[in-house]
């Protein structure tokens, strides 16, 4: 229905006009059968994402090719967390940065506590991700354990542990369009905002040549190194040294995505 005034613009008159449907609502499903009724899961942008794969000249692989282990924190119900001054750092969502890990605030619990058990304990170059909310997998929070840590993730993150590929640049690759576009659908159209081990094991990655891999390893290790200086200078409260230091490694990371993302589209040969 559509409303008009008169050409005294007092009075609206009412107009009924017929609209043609070109689709049947059964057909808009028969077309896309496993579509979600919100708007974010149809994202062009997304749908662009999912077209690209089919001109990428790398074969393209599950990350549930490289699995060696997926797990997440312990869930300890019915007791109070009661934080100890040393023993085994706790890292949850809230430690996941888009450069790194940030301590600068850390949270201990007694090796013996039911908040501490082997399987959620952090390996160098175990990838460290949030599992649920929308601050945290919502947020793409992702990153690498690249330091030796006495640390255990909390329940809200997830360890991946990866083989037969290199974990730099799977970090690289997630944080890009290729892999948060992916993230996104699996999270748009949900009542609540996670993602699940059998959804991390679908995430598509373009396997690229062992030496690009090594090379994207490298970059975020000079990047890294930013990132570790402003960590000392948060922890010593000199916030000047500490914004420094933290744009640099975010220049630097967001550098190396873009250099990733050209090789996958085949605009480029490396990232050096």
């Amino acid at each position: 229905m559509r409303q008009d005034l008169n050409t005294s613009k007092t009075v609206y008159s009412n107009d009924f006009v017929m609209v043609r449907v070109d689709k049947t609502l059964r057909e808009m499903m028969e077309e896309k059968p496993s579509s979600r009724w919100d708007p974010g899961y149809w994202d062009p942008l997304l749908t662009i994402t999912d077209a690209a794969f089919k001109d990428i000249k790398y074969p393209v692989k599950n990350i549930a090719n490289f699995e060696e282990l997926i797990t997440y924190g312990p869930i300890v119900v019915d007791k109070e967390f009661i934080p100890s001054k040393s023993g085994v750092a706790i890292l949850n969502q809230t430690e996941i940065i888009f450069t790194g890990l940030d301590f600068s605030s850390q949270i201990f619990a007694k090796e013996n506590s039911p908040w501490v058990i082997e399987r959620a304990k952090v390996k160098i170059n175990d990838i460290v991700l949030a599992r649920s909310g929308v601050g945290g997998v919502g947020k793409n929070k992702i990153t690498i354990v690249n330091h030796k840590v006495n640390a255990c993730v909390g329940c809200f993150v997830d360890i991946l542990r990866l083989k037969e590929i290199n974990p730099y640049y799977v970090i690289v690759f997630w944080k890009g369009i290729f892999g948060w576009s992916q993230i996104q659908k699996i999270i748009s159209g949900v009542g609540t905002v996670n993602i699940n081990f059998d959804e991390i094991r679908s995430i598509k990655i373009p396997v690229l040549p062992d030496l690009v891999q090594s090379h994207i390893e490298s970059e975020y290790k000079k990047m890294s190194f930013y990132h570790d200086k402003a960590m000392e200078a948060k922890a010593k409260g000199d916030e000047a040294e500490y914004k420094e230091n933290i744009e640099i490694a975010e220049l630097m990371l967001k550098d190396l995505i873009a250099k990733t993302e050209a090789v996958i589209r085949g605009e480029r040969e490396d990232v050096i």
